[in-house]
């Protein structure tokens, strides 16, 4: 297990002062990047080998009311799984005190990036990491079945702005652009995020979102109906 020890910063947090979805998935983020960069098997050694990790899902689970700026924070990774080209890895954001803001379960794909093709983990990486037991709880990284209507919210333009080193939109912009279709004051219990297609620089990005109970599921859409990702907020009552 991998410990990323912080404090939530101003810049982290949403409009009520606590940790923000965005600061959420960024620090899921960063944590198993810097897992990964203290393993000797970051960044620099993937592009040496031409290869990057891309995750296809994420469920994020908020246990309580999240931290407020300032607060101490430890952010905690580990995977519980290896097979083939997949890797499968739990999170938790915790208080000093142990209290769980978050847990979060995530499946990843590592792709040959000249070949565009998914990749075996090689031995180096398979040898690097510990494996650790799964979360218990109900987990479920499975796609999504999505309504033929969907309404649509609003639109805009990839810019560089929203970039990673891969670049392509970083993952955080897909949930937080999401985010903006709910209405302002909800409180959210679950996210739960998919992958299906990069969207890069100039790219015409459409929001589609449909309330279905506590629920609500956003698309994030090209003009021909390709979609780049499948975000869903269950919302306390």
């Amino acid at each position: 297990m991998y410990e990323l020890h912080s404090r939530v910063r101003y810049s982290e947090a949403d409009q009520k002062g606590r940790l923000s979805v965005s600061g959420i998935m960024n620090y899921l983020q960063d944590c198993c990047t810097m897992q990964a960069e203290d393993l000797g098997i970051g960044l620099s050694y993937l592009a040496e080998h031409h290869i990057g990790w891309f995750v296809t899902s994420y469920q994020i689970k908020i246990c309580k009311e999240l931290p407020k700026v300032g607060e101490a924070i430890i952010v905690k990774t580990w995977p519980y799984r290896f097979r083939g080209m997949l890797g499968y890895r739990n999170f938790t954001i915790e208080g000093e005190s142990g209290n769980i803001y978050i847990e979060a379960d995530s499946l990843w794909i590592l792709m040959d990036l000249d070949k565009l093709a998914p990749v075996r983990l090689p031995k180096e990486m398979l040898e690097a990491y510990t494996i650790d037991p799964q979360l218990q709880g109900t987990w479920n990284l499975r796609k999504r079945t999505l309504p033929d209507e969907r309404a649509v919210s609003y639109d805009f333009m990839v810019s560089r702005l929203h970039l990673d080193t891969n670049h392509h939109m970083n993952n955080a912009h897909y949930v937080e652009t999401a985010r903006a279709c709910l209405p302002e004051g909800d409180t959210l219990s679950e996210i739960y995020v998919e992958f299906r297609k990069s969207a890069v620089l100039e790219d015409h990005v459409i929001c589609r979102c449909v309330q279905n109970e506590n629920r609500k599921l956003i698309t994030l859409e090209n003009d021909e109906q390709e979609i780049y990702a499948v975000v869903e907020f269950t919302i306390n009552n």
